[in-house]
């Protein structure tokens, strides 16, 4: 069987993995346009502010790698075409501009996602300099050379999600006057509630980020070519460096007559086929099943990547016992001392959504309170009101204390559709070296059931 990969990233690089440790007979071609596989955009941020020293250190898998594993691997090699009816794709050597038609029993499609644009802005002023992107190795490069650079006394991230928030702190680290901005009226409103982003949002004012929300970049000023302010429809802030992070749009333009989502993710099933014959999707091209939502969502997250390539890889290899029934978009965010966790819905975009959800709040200290020393853990857990389903969970830990990785066990309850009467009862443990006799989240079920023991 012969089974090309469009995009070699992580989804990519998961898929060729899979497809060649489990069956070595395949004929496996993989196309890639950039010059380097399986780079960890997610440690830019700390690259940048000095925490990972080499950014080398951020691959884990090159072309070589995976030719050894036998498969024939093109990089600067860009697919332009997919014909479905004549499983064909044609392709571009970007080093010499041949073009030429390949063929395929089976086709994995990872073409990934790319960074959404500031609209409304004449293309000559987004072509001034320093104004970057954060997605590929070339840009952590560039990032990264401006971080240590003295002329750069100023940084504007347009953004108020993970990336813009990891920026601000990096630069800050740098010693650089940061402005966070978003159209937004806080920070991460899609996974948080003001319980976390209210504290969050301080420690960062404190730190001295000036944060610009509730604001929408309306213009960019330069001088001699280079960005000097960021204007909004509020105000205006001087800037050496801006950095674009308003959110990733699916890279799907290949695949015009498959089923998509409204911003254009492919639809897939359990085992990451799209509505295309012996196509299948996976990485941040496709929208998956919401666990919450029961509904195709598309959540570009690096552990989705990786499954979905797990999994379509497997299929192709006839192994149906594989599969993904479900994601609940399970996230986290360490910055300013805040260790930040969540999955599933949060309140307000439940009720964004018009589901009729509840909530249950706590903030409580970790340990008792004879064993002296304890950190203090934030949870709040978001649920249907008539059937007590849980929807989505979000938790904070502060100071010395780290309870993010709690968050694993509830985006299973959500995935396997647990009520919190379900989770209540899951066998755990008390130890006081660890936790309280009622941990904080069998507290916050008890207190969504009328049990509130918390107060007493």
């Amino acid at each position: 069987m012969k089974i090309i990969v469009v995009g070699i990233n992580h989804a990519g690089t998961s898929a060729l993995r899979t497809l060649l440790a489990q069956n070595g007979a395949h004929e496996v071609v993989a196309y890639d346009r950039n010059d380097n596989i399986s780079f960890l955009g997610c440690g830019i941020a700390l690259t940048v502010g000095g925490v990972v020293k080499d950014v080398q250190d951020l691959f884990y898998c090159t072309p070589l790698k995976l030719e050894k594993k036998g498969a024939r691997v093109l990089m600067q090699h860009e697919v332009i075409a997919i014909d479905p009816g004549k499983k064909t794709v044609t392709v571009r050597n970007l080093a010499t501009g041949a073009l030429f038609d390949d063929n395929y029993d089976k086709l994995i499609y990872a073409a990934g996602s790319w960074p959404v644009d500031v609209p409304g802005i004449p293309k000559e002023k987004k072509d001034l300099k320093n104004i970057e992107i954060c997605k590929l190795f070339q840009h952590a490069q560039e990032l990264i050379r401006k971080a240590d650079d003295p002329v750069v006394r100023s940084v504007a991230v347009v953004g108020a999600g993970y990336i813009g928030i990891e920026l601000a702190e990096a630069y800050h680290q740098k010693g650089k006057k940061v402005t966070l901005i978003d159209f937004e009226q806080r920070i991460l409103p899609r996974y948080f509630d003001t319980e976390f982003t209210d504290v969050l949002q301080a420690d960062m004012r404190k730190a001295g980020v000036v944060l610009a929300l509730g604001q929408k970049v309306v213009d960019f000023e330069g001088r001699d070519g280079k960005v000097v302010r960021v204007v909004t429809d509020k105000g205006g802030y001087d800037a050496d460096l801006v950095i674009i992070c308003i959110g990733f749009r699916p890279n799907t333009e290949l695949l015009p007559a498959a089923h998509k989502t409204s911003n254009g993710a492919l639809i897939v099933d359990e085992y990451m086929r799209t509505s295309l014959p012996d196509i299948y999707a996976i990485g941040d091209a496709v929208a998956m099943r919401h666990a919450a939502l029961g509904v195709p969502v598309q959540i570009a997250l690096a552990t989705n990547a990786v499954k979905s390539g797990i999994v379509a890889a497997s299929h192709i290899n006839g192994n149906e016992a594989v599969r993904v029934e479900s994601v609940a978009g399970t996230n986290a965010i360490c910055v300013f001392e805040n260790k930040l966790a969540s999955t599933g819905l949060s309140e307000d975009f439940a009720r964004h959504l018009k589901i009729d959800a509840g909530s249950s709040y706590i903030e409580d200290n970790d340990r008792p309170e004879f064993m002296e020393t304890f950190g203090r853990t934030r949870i709040k857990l978001v649920y249907d009101k008539k059937t007590l389903r849980l929807l989505g969970a979000q938790i904070g830990s502060y100071g010395e204390a780290n309870h993010s990785e709690v968050i694993f066990y509830l985006a299973l309850a959500i995935q396997k559709r647990m009520t919190l009467l379900d989770i209540a009862f899951t066998d755990v443990y008390f130890l006081p070296h660890f936790n309280k006799p009622f941990n904080f989240v069998l507290t916050a079920i008890m207190q969504a059931i009328g049990l509130d023991y918390y107060k007493e």
